[in-house]
């Protein structure tokens, strides 16, 4: 094997629906000619969407690890996944994006300790936040998204372009409380973040609150719904197959679905379809008889867009509530052609 050491390595957190993904896709885009990234990203739901999400770049290979949070559930998938990741690919620089309600201390601690001590050079940690959330109290008061704040050493104000005067003062007022300061801030639209973040080293004084987020009790349970579909990667559906699955964790239920190309969709019905039902996110992409469509949505709110074809449709439902699952799969079904 290839000797590598100190590779430059950032993650990017931040709550559900926030913007991750896009932001990671605008850093790969200003990602110099020469060089070659590795993107890991994990997912909460069984069947990952993110991947898809993001790219494809040129010089840039991406890893997936569905099934949970790699602060627990999904702890060993990520080393193997990060192992084969630098092993396969030598990559100049490597970016981690966490499930949104995964908490970072655990991942900080894995970068910088053992076999990857010396191979990574862990820097700042960025955490994007939507100001317009900051009074709402399922955000302020959860512990994985306050010590995603306590343990950032940037924080970035994320589609401030829909930000009020006052969603501007609070975002201002978290970035002057934090203790100790951040090294940087700014506010940002469309996820447009400023590459040389990625320079700014890691600050190993930072603090969580709340270690302990994560109860040995619940990362059992969910470990048993979960442990058998945990893997680094979800293998393309065949064009004729349908699959759904189920998991919960951390005060979240999911509904993920991989389906063949096989299956078509109406844009409208399908949009409907979402929408009729409460969800905290909901991501994918779907084959429509209009083209292939993204899907991105947060809190009751829905963006559909074109995009490239994929291999299969694959959607991914959130909730703090249990899903209607069944009621779920029946209207899907009824709305494919």
């Amino acid at each position: 094997m290839k000797k590598v050491h100190d590779i430059p390595t950032t993650i990017v957190t931040g709550f559900l629906g926030v913007g991750k993904s896009t932001a990671i896709n605008s850093l790969l885009s200003e990602k110099p000619a020469g060089e070659r990234w590795g993107v890991l990203v994990n997912e909460f739901g069984e069947i990952g969407v993110d991947a898809t999400l993001i790219g494809p770049h040129k010089g840039v290979s991406i890893r997936e690890i569905a099934g949970g949070c790699l602060c627990c559930t999904a702890g060993q998938a990520f080393e193997v996944a990060l192992n084969r990741l630098i092993r396969d690919t030598y990559p100049d620089r490597i970016l981690i994006e966490p499930t949104g309600i995964g908490h970072p201390l655990k991942i900080i601690r894995t970068l910088t300790s053992g076999y990857f001590c010396d191979i990574l050079d862990l820097r700042a940690t960025i955490c994007l936040v939507d100001a317009r959330k900051l009074t709402e109290a399922k955000y302020r008061e959860h512990p994985v998204f306050q010590d995603q704040l306590n343990l950032a050493d940037v924080l970035v104000g994320n589609k401030a372009d829909c930000y009020s005067d006052d969603d501007c003062s609070r975002f201002m007022e978290l970035v002057t409380g934090s203790i100790p300061p951040k090294a940087a801030s700014s506010m940002i639209s469309f996820g447009k973040l400023d590459p040389q973040l990625l320079e700014l080293p890691r600050n190993p004084l930072r603090m969580a609150g709340f270690p302990d987020a994560h109860p040995a009790k619940e990362i059992a349970f969910i470990s048993s719904r979960l442990s058998e579909t945990t893997h680094e990667e979800v293998k393309p559906a065949s064009i004729e197959s349908w699959t759904m699955r189920e998991g919960s964790g951390e005060g979240y239920w999911s509904g993920s679905w991989l389906i063949g190309t096989d299956y078509c969709f109406d844009k409208i019905a399908l949009s409907e379809v979402i929408n009729s039902f409460p969800f905290s996110r909901v991501k994918g992409i779907m084959q429509c008889t209009e083209g292939w469509l993204k899907i991105n949505g947060s809190d009751g709110n829905v963006e559909l867009s074109m995009s490239e074809p994929c291999e299969s449709s694959r959607l991914e439902i959130i909730d703090t509530l249990p899903l209607q699952i069944k009621k779920i799969e029946k209207k899907l079904r009824e709305i494919n052609y």
